[in-house]
């Protein structure tokens, strides 16, 4: 995907608003694109928690969806996790379970990214 492609531009610009000035480097979407079935993603982790936090651009609003339910069965012991649709972005964030700083960037990552900010 071409990294000026306006639908790459709005799915940065969401996780962008979650982040807010935290401190984060970049890091590839885990799980991988092609294992989600996804036409591109993009992560970030954070540098003062175990937070992770991957997006992914599909087809459609159904095929993310899918992917959302699909994550959330699959949640490793020992950690915490969650996501949101917005239109044909999903975004997925993980922290360790006792990570409580890790929690809060979940929620907030996870509500701007619905729009509920």
């Amino acid at each position: 995907m071409n990294p000026d492609d306006p639908s790459l531009k709005r799915g940065e610009a969401l996780l962008r608003h979650g982040t807010g000035r935290d401190a984060v480097l970049p890091a590839e979407p885990a799980p991988a694109v092609q294992d989600l079935g996804a036409r591109a993603g993009f992560g970030q982790t954070w540098t003062a928690c175990s937070a992770r936090a991957s997006v992914y651009l599909f087809d459609g609003y159904d095929e993310a969806s899918h992917a959302q339910v699909r994550l959330m069965k699959q949640v490793p012991e020992g950690k915490q996790g969650a996501g949101t649709v917005n239109g044909d972005w999903l975004v997925w964030a993980t922290a360790d379970a006792t990570d409580e700083a890790g929690r809060d960037v979940i929620e907030r990552v996870v509500s701007a990214f619905a729009g509920e900010e």
